[in-house]
């Protein structure tokens, strides 16, 4: 941890700052840090991997939200395609039975 902050977090932050100020040429953005910092630091204070924690949940929970949550109320990562019915209770595509 470096000032109250994971090193990633920090890193990170100051990767955005530098490319907030190469963009803008002003040195105001490059106080924007103080309080970016601070709230950084304000999270870490009650647990230390917060943000290693935030990136793990993007990758699996927040994904789900956006696929298949609403269908199977839970992460899933079926490559098949959801093929539902509206609301007459039929189905865009017929239903192929193979038989060996």
């Amino acid at each position: 941890m470096r000032f109250g902050v994971t090193m990633r977090r920090c890193c990170s932050t100051r990767l955005s700052r530098w490319r907030y100020f190469s963009s803008t040429k002003n040195l105001l953005v490059l106080l924007l840090i103080v309080p970016v910092h601070g709230i950084c630091m304000l999270l870490c204070v009650r647990d230390a991997r917060y943000f290693d924690l935030l990136v793990m949940w993007a990758k699996t929970r927040m994904l789900a939200y956006f696929c298949s949550l609403r269908f199977w109320k839970g992460a899933s990562y079926s490559p098949l395609l959801l093929d539902l019915p509206d609301r007459r209770g039929r189905r865009k595509a017929q239903a192929t039975v193979r038989l060996a």
